[in-house]
């Protein structure tokens, strides 16, 4: 017999987040570069960013996510029946970063695939997410990113911009009585049209790697049109959050916190300012972390539960924007506030949850 869709829904029980241990400030790239901290926070809002040692893979850093968030959950991965990871730094061509992953975790009953969505792909991911975890099937989702050892150092324009970490959720059927964030609504589109606007475009069979092109230093080459990349983030976050707020049948008066994907600040503010809402219901932490692609959200709701900031009975709006372009957008309802369990560079595991 064919399983019953869950009509409750499903929700977010547990947060998992980890940043690499070694902190990179801004004036410590005058070693690759001509910059300083005075160059690069007034643009981007960012001071630091973690970076991943050598020999720590993207596999890695998601795994420690990943179980992260299994441990605040108190569940045996082997009840995992997905394991999925959105990355733009795959562990190697193939196969699937998510199945090292799931080799590392145990969840040996899981199908492990990858997502790869630019920074919008942990917020699109949730929506498949939620599919399998209506049909009673727990997912694990990860968004992971190691983007320090796929750019070039030498690029002023790109390489200040980015940090590794990896932030991830078990999405799970809602059950009465236990903490979780019940997933509301989920926006999510792409427009192909401007896929070679922003991303990484060799080193696929359009344009094979070549002795030449790693010579050149091509092979981790970020192209980025600045300024159109910045008007499409802030319009698009902008219609993504209205677009999923109305779906909600909801409105940005109702929004209690709103925890975006962390690009730069100056692209933080402008959503903000574009639907008008108070700065002191952002949620960023890109100071510290600086952009780490699709696992930003995740790294921020776990600082932001850890710090309080979300109590039950509040709504909670996720967005974000990414190559492709993609750009997606999610609504909760803090039905009791999810376990977290982080590794966040403080010197302890923090281990944080509120109850019902």
């Amino acid at each position: 017999m064919a399983p019953v869709e869950d009509t409750a829904g499903a929700g977010i029980v547990a947060i998992g987040a980890y940043a690499p241990q070694h902190r990179m400030h801004n004036d410590e790239w005058a070693q690759y570069v001509d910059t300083s901290d005075v160059w690069i926070y007034p643009r981007t809002g960012i001071k630091t960013r973690h970076i991943a040692a050598a020999g720590e893979s993207t596999a890695m850093v998601a795994a420690r996510a990943g179980s992260l968030c299994l441990e605040a959950a108190g569940m045996d991965p082997a009840d995992l029946r997905w394991v999925l990871v959105s990355t733009d730094t795959p562990e190697m061509w193939n196969p699937a970063t998510a199945c090292f992953v799931q080799a590392e975790l145990g969840a040996r009953r899981a199908v492990a695939l990858d997502l790869t969505g630019g920074c919008s792909g942990f917020v699109a991911g949730l929506g498949l997410a939620e599919a399998r975890a209506r049909l009673r099937e727990p997912v694990l989702l990860i968004g992971c990113e190691v983007l320090s050892q796929a750019m070039d150092w030498s690029d002023r324009s790109t390489a200040v911009l980015f940090g590794d970490g990896a932030g991830a959720a078990l999405v799970m059927p809602r059950e009465p009585g236990k903490p979780a964030f019940e997933i509301v609504n989920i926006y999510a589109r792409t427009d192909g049209r401007d896929a070679g606007i922003l991303g990484k475009p060799y080193g696929g069979t359009k344009n094979p790697l070549t002795p030449e092109l790693v010579r050149d230093g091509h092979h981790h080459r970020i192209v980025m049109h600045g300024p159109y990349v910045f008007k499409n983030a802030v319009t698009k976050m902008a219609d993504a959050a209205l677009s999923s707020l109305e779906e909600a049948g909801l409105t940005l008066s109702d929004v209690d916190l709103v925890v975006p994907h962390q690009a730069n600040q100056r692209i933080i503010d402008a959503v903000a300012d574009r639907l008008k809402i108070p700065r002191e219901k952002v949620f960023s932490n890109v100071e510290e972390y600086a952009n780490t692609g699709s696992a930003s959200i995740g790294i921020a709701l776990a600082e932001a539960i850890e710090a309080g900031l979300i109590r039950p009975g509040q709504v909670v709006l996720t967005v974000a924007f990414g190559s492709g372009f993609s750009w997606a957008a999610s609504v909760w309802r803090a039905a009791g506030v999810p376990p977290v369990r982080a590794e966040l560079n403080r010197g302890a595991v923090l281990t944080k949850g509120v109850g019902t």
